[in-house]
């Protein structure tokens, strides 16, 4: 008994419950992003958030749209190329 793991509190609940009920929070988890895109991210100094905040404010785009506007112009500055159009929106 000493060598034995003990499951999350979670895991006893969903078999206690059943597998019905086990399986419903399935269904329940939120997309978010569409098939064949990845996550980029960076840590950057608080200031540069402020400033993408606000062309946001300015420009009325997500921070998505910013960026899709904002890459081209990197990529042609160093010659490289982007494999995928990259789309304005959500």
């Amino acid at each position: 008994m000493r060598n034995q793991v003990t499951p999350p509190i979670s895991t006893v609940a969903r078999v206690q419950r059943g597998a019905s009920n086990a399986t419903a929070d399935v269904g329940k988890t939120r997309q978010i992003h569409k098939k064949g895109e990845v996550n980029i991210s960076a840590y950057f100094p608080s200031e540069v958030k402020a400033s993408l905040r606000m062309i946001q404010a300015k420009t009325g785009n997500n921070v998505k749209e910013c960026l899709a506007e904002a890459l081209p112009d990197l990529f042609r500055k160093y010659n490289v190329p982007v494999s995928a159009e990259l789309e304005k929106g959500r």
